[in-house]
């Protein structure tokens, strides 16, 4: 599919000039030879991170761009969803984020919208024609890069909360894993403190255990997990994530070995895999 990819421009179909005023506005100005070359009629993808209000105009700014020449099927591609976390008002005072995203997205009346592994089914029930792309290969991906140099050791999959554990056994009857752990823990919502992990099992002796989740931003959740799991008597945690923030840095506290997407920004420090492959 061709594509305007406002993530890595040398991969553009269309090439372009994206800037930002001084007064902050983001802005773009297509190349009118490339988009001469394309059928106007065929599907083109935007593709895109939105990580911020910027990524965000901007994505919007190319949709009306490519509206004016006359594109009519034009999808958007989104590697990471702003405000996927905010899917319900969390406390009084607090705004209803995703909601707000979704109605701005919702506007621009793209073709489709594929999102990489959102954080709830809410991402999907809000935006108009919208697709999850899940992290199976990407999962995937990671476990059998980790066979290459660990053989002979079966994965465990651990749900580090319950709001994972539905995800999570559809990975797992995807790669064909029956071994499956729940952990759970208790957050305070006006504090962000996290307390009361635990693993919903009994023995973990030897097993080489990996936590699979959506978003690492601090680590908090998973160092916590990666905790009990060891008390249980796992031999190695590691993490799997699709969408790496790592606000407090890539190295998490009793995980051994992290991988990730560049969906969010390119990690260094940990196994980064590029997240075109999987969009």
């Amino acid at each position: 599919m061709n594509t305007l990819n406002l993530i890595y421009p040398d991969k553009s179909t269309i090439s372009y000039k994206a800037m930002v005023f001084p007064d902050g506005q983001p802005h773009i100005k297509l190349d009118m030879q490339s988009a001469a070359a394309i059928d106007k009629k065929a599907p083109l993808r935007v593709f895109t991170r939105l990580n911020n209000p910027n990524d965000l105009l901007m994505a919007l700014l190319a949709k009306n761009t490519l509206d004016y020449q006359e594109f009519e099927h034009i999808e958007l591609h989104v590697s990471y969803l702003l405000a996927a976390r905010m899917d319900r008002v969390m406390l009084d005072g607090e705004p209803f984020s995703l909601k707000v995203v979704a109605a701005i997205l919702n506007q621009a009346n793209f073709r489709k919208v594929k999102i990489f592994d959102p954080h709830s089914e809410v991402s999907t029930a809000l935006i108009d024609r919208s697709y999850v792309v899940t992290n199976h290969n990407f999962v995937a991906d990671a476990l059998s890069d980790y066979a290459c140099t660990h053989s002979g050791e079966a994965p465990c999959l651990v749900s580090p909360d319950g709001g994972a554990l539905k995800k999570i056994h559809k990975l797992a009857q995807y790669l064909g894993i029956e071994n499956v752990v729940e952990c759970m823990k208790e957050r305070d919502l006006k504090t962000g403190a996290l307390t009361n992990f635990k693993a919903m099992t009994g023995d973990l002796r030897g097993q080489t255990c990996f936590i699979v989740d959506d978003i690492c931003d601090g680590g908090g959740t998973f160092a916590g997990t990666a905790k009990v799991l060891r008390e249980k008597g796992a031999a190695k945690v590691n993490l799997i994530v699709s969408h790496g923030i790592f606000s407090r840095g890539p190295v998490i506290e009793s995980i051994d070995t992290i991988y990730t997407t560049d969906s969010y920004r390119r990690v260094e420090g940990v196994n980064c895999l590029a997240i075109e492959k999987y969009m």
